[in-house]
């Protein structure tokens, strides 16, 4: 099972820088001196800190997949048969570019997948991609039909 990785101790201002960025990660360091009061060299090394720490693990583009002919989502529950290694199952579904989110949960069927589809062709890939990995006894797949909220932001404890 996957260690906790240490708290980070972290003040408002990180705190309120943190919500700054997530908000828009190209927000300029002259920006953040504005709304934080502190100069751009000390929040600089504030985010540097942060990265550092690994509480910022990577700025990306948030893109729309449907304006890029994305048109199904697949979320899938996998039960694996109990005298196989749950780690074998993990170091294969980790090797899938195809699946974006991976979870182990409880229950009987231990791992939830979701991936995004072009297609149903693409969808059925990725089914059968998953029941072929080893140990794998059963897929319950589900398709998304409509999306309500996707929101990848984090709330930033007070």
């Amino acid at each position: 099972m996957a260690s906790m990785p240490k708290l980070v101790e972290l003040d408002n201002i990180d705190k309120e820088i943190l919500r700054i960025l997530q908000f828009n990660a190209k927000t300029s360091l002259k920006d953040i001196e504005e709304k934080v009061e502190l100069s751009t060299t000390s929040i600089k090394k504030r985010i540097d800190r942060l990265i550092e720490k690994h509480v910022i693990k990577q700025y990306i583009a948030l893109i729309d997949c449907r304006h890029l002919g994305y048109r199904e989502m697949v979320m899938a529950s996998l039960r694996i048969n109990s005298s196989h290694p749950l780690e074998q199952v993990k170091e294969q579904i980790e090797t899938m570019e195809k699946i974006k989110f991976a979870y182990v949960i409880t229950g009987d069927y231990p791992i939830f997948v979701m991936a995004k589809c072009l297609d149903h062709g693409d969808s059925m890939e990725i089914i059968e991609n998953l029941r072929n990995i080893p140990g794998v006894e059963e897929v319950k797949t589900q398709i998304v039909l409509d999306k309500i909220k996707e929101d990848p932001s984090v709330i930033i404890p007070e």
